[in-house]
């Protein structure tokens, strides 16, 4: 779809629900989690995150017919830095040290190393939303089948100069380089989705782990930057056990989601933007790379979701505001 398109059918939806549209909240936002009148399992709820969640057993995950993508999650930074070439000595005739060369796809998002890292042996923490009081909403794009919205999206995003989180399957990034290369290089923040979207829940911790290894690995070669500390489970399929095994692996938050367009159904482009703006105070929105009408309704959304006084945040951002920190 040409940026083109993708803006007069914005400018459509966003004409078309303007009478519709709830005014901003600026009071604080709605407690509870919002049920999608489709039938799709409402998230379990989550406390703010500073509080530690417990362990709900996570929703019968959906199988989507040609999507496989689901949801992932946040996660505390690792001790260990992101891989890097080390300092490189000039010549020693001249006295000097040379700088190491700068990749942009290299440095990574300094939000994150503000994140607590989970202890381990403990379970990853469960992320639904963030805190209620603060006026950011995080825009959260899965990747694991498809890319037909991919460049859409990316045009939108970087048309209104915003940074959002993709996750990634391993198997999509060696699939989609270039893309995976350019989600990168401009800014976006990039968590793991696993390598290729099984429902980790049914399936042997070692093949849990390799999973995630797998992913890990891949995201890392076509993008040079470290996925830690974010994770998203595929289809939102969670439990306790497997939480320990995320965080085992090195991701400290497993990313869910309290706003789901179910774009994965291809309902359109209005009724998938009438979903994003149901967004509130902390939400994270779910949408996928393979479906080209999000990209249309995430450009008709933008506009309406600033003119209510929300920020639109990558989640690690999202994961810092706190009531103490007005956004």
């Amino acid at each position: 779809m040409s940026a083109t398109r993708v803006r007069a059918a914005a400018l459509l939806i966003v004409l078309a629900l303007a009478a519709g549209c709830a005014p901003p909240l600026p009071g604080g936002a709605h407690t509870g989690v919002p049920r999608d009148p489709a039938g799709t399992p409402a998230p379990p709820e989550e406390p703010g995150l500073p509080a530690s969640p417990g362990d709900p057993q996570g929703p019968e995950p959906p199988v989507p017919a040609d999507d496989p993508q689901g949801p992932q999650a946040p996660q505390a930074p690792q001790p260990e830095a992101p891989d890097a070439s080390p300092e490189r000595p000039g010549d020693p005739s001249e006295g000097t040290q040379e700088p190491p060369a700068q990749d942009p796809r290299g440095q990574e998002d300094p939000a994150r190393d503000l994140l607590p890292e989970v202890p381990e042996g403990e379970p990853s923490r469960l992320v639904v939303h963030g805190d209620r009081s603060c006026s950011m909403v995080a825009l959260t794009y899965d990747a694991g089948s498809g890319a037909d919205g991919a460049e859409a999206i990316l045009d939108v995003l970087r048309e209104h100069g915003l940074k959002v989180t993709f996750f990634l399957t391993g198997r999509w990034a060696e699939q989609f380089p270039d893309l995976a290369r350019r989600i990168a290089d401009e800014g976006h923040e990039i968590a793991n989705h696993t390598y290729s979207h099984p429902d980790l829940t049914t399936i042997p911790d070692e093949e849990v782990l390799q999973q995630i290894r797998d992913g890990e690995e891949a995201i890392r070669a076509a993008t040079g930057r470290d996925p830690r500390p974010l994770f998203r489970e595929p289809y939102g399929a969670f439990s306790e056990h497997e939480r320990r095994l995320v965080r085992a692996a090195g991701y400290s938050y497993s990313i869910y989601w309290d706003v789901d367009t179910l774009d994965w159904t291809f309902p359109g482009v209005e009724a998938t933007t009438e979903r994003i703006l149901r967004a509130q105070g902390g939400s994270i929105v779910l949408m996928h790379l393979n479906v080209a009408d999000s990209a249309a309704a995430t450009a008709a959304a933008i506009p309406v979701l600033q003119e209510r006084g929300y920020e639109i945040v990558p989640v690690s951002r999202l994961l810092q505001c706190t009531a103490d920190e007005p956004a």
